[in-house]
């Protein structure tokens, strides 16, 4: 079955998009071009700023965040991506050849959804399905990625 991700707004979104809209709304008062301008800043921001997203058919609400690596991470990554190992080795720090890997999280629920791509011919290709990680793993992944940046 292929998962599938769509982006939804999460409080945080709505917060912020109905305060510019606010903002507008009162500036307009002030000065009516620059409240018009930033009253539509405000909608546009409601209808199209979406920064969480949910799996398909599940309604946990997850971050998306993306991580380049080193080639030399590639098979660590892969080999812990299909269960072979317990975590990867990130130990060693080195420039080069690229890989990508995207991943969705929510640390409150423990589960993390992972995709490695490769980088050829100027493009991101990709190494691996989308896999779904729970508990301990996932908790493993999601430390890595705040680690890293």
């Amino acid at each position: 079955m292929e998962i599938i991700f769509n982006r939804v707004h999460s409080k945080k979104d709505l917060a912020i998009s109905s305060t510019i809209l606010a903002a507008g709304i009162g500036l307009y008062f002030a000065n009516a071009a620059l409240g018009i301008l930033i009253a539509l800043c405000g909608m546009f921001m409601l209808l199209f700023y979406k920064d969480s997203c949910k799996r398909a058919g599940n309604e946990t609400l997850l971050k998306r965040k993306v991580l380049e690596l080193s080639a030399i991470h590639r098979d660590s990554m892969m080999d812990f991506l299909n269960g072979k190992a317990s975590a990867p080795d990130m130990s060693s720090n080195s420039k080069g050849a690229l890989i990508r890997m995207e991943i969705y999280y929510n640390t409150d629920a423990s589960v993390a959804y992972a995709q490695l791509y490769d980088y050829i011919n100027y493009c991101y290709v990709p190494a691996s399905g989308i896999v779904e990680l729970k508990g301990e793993r996932a908790e493993k992944l999601i430390k890595i990625f705040k680690e890293a940046k």
